[in-house]
């Protein structure tokens, strides 16, 4: 035929002069929606392996008639309907209200602090959970060190190198790995839940701390100067009170 131009057979099983036939992509995509709608019979790993295995028929058809780029773009379509789950999940959840990761009142709280402390203050929080579920810690908790843009004692830890070199590789997850320093994690959260005199003053001493960022505590008041306050946080100053 002419210069350039693919065989119409070759065209028909995805090939073109430019690449893979979009034809192919969609019957991958195809097969992944069919195998999410149908649900093989017996248990898990038929479930698993029944999808797979019929995504290799399709792809070893097209392998051995010589069209590799064919055979690329069917297991790349039959990853797109996965991908669109994954980003329709994220914003329309399934079920119920989608979890708020940032709470209201969040951001008014740390610019106040980050417009009224210096570069070098250090800041206590008792807030080192995403979310608290079936008495477990989601220790990838960020926002406060984001929004104030200052150093914190501990917040959270998820993603820490201390915490990611505890973590026995395919054994289990870094959230279940606890604190790498329970000293210095237990006087912090002291301070909150049973504020002293004297735990205060420790943690000012010892961890340099000047500023604590909790939710409503009033009875942090009585050893240090409370500076800011809204519907959901407050900021204290520790003044040697």
């Amino acid at each position: 035929g002419p210069a350039g131009k693919v065989p119409e057979s070759f065209q028909l099983l995805g090939y073109s002069r430019i690449g893979p036939n979009p034809v192919s992509a969609r019957l991958g995509a195809g097969v992944a929606v069919m195998v999410a709608q149908v649900e093989p019979p017996g248990g898990a790993l038929e479930r698993v392996v029944v999808p797979y295995l019929m995504l290799a028929v399709a792809a070893a058809v097209l392998w051995r008639c010589g069209t590799v780029l064919a055979a690329v773009a069917l297991l790349a379509g039959y990853a797109v309907p996965a991908s669109v789950r994954d980003v329709v999940a994220h914003v329309t959840p399934a079920t119920g209200e989608r979890e708020q990761v940032i709470p209201d009142g969040a951001l008014e709280a740390g610019r106040w602090l980050r417009d009224h402390s210096s570069p070098a203050d250090v800041v206590a929080t008792d807030l080192h959970c995403r979310r608290l579920t079936r008495r477990s810690c989601d220790s990838r908790h960020y926002w406060v060190s984001g929004f104030t843009e200052r150093r914190v004692l501990v917040e959270g830890w998820g993603y820490a190198e201390t915490t990611l070199s505890r973590t026995p590789l395919f054994v289990t997850s870094y959230l279940k790995v606890p604190f790498a320093d329970p000293g210095r994690l237990a006087a912090n959260d002291a301070v909150f839940a049973a504020p002293t005199a004297e735990n205060v003053r420790h943690l000012a001493r010892k961890y340099g701390v000047k500023w604590l960022f909790t939710g409503a505590n009033p009875y942090l008041g009585n050893f240090a100067t409370l500076r800011f306050h809204n519907a959901s946080f407050s900021v204290y100053e520790l003044t040697g009170k």
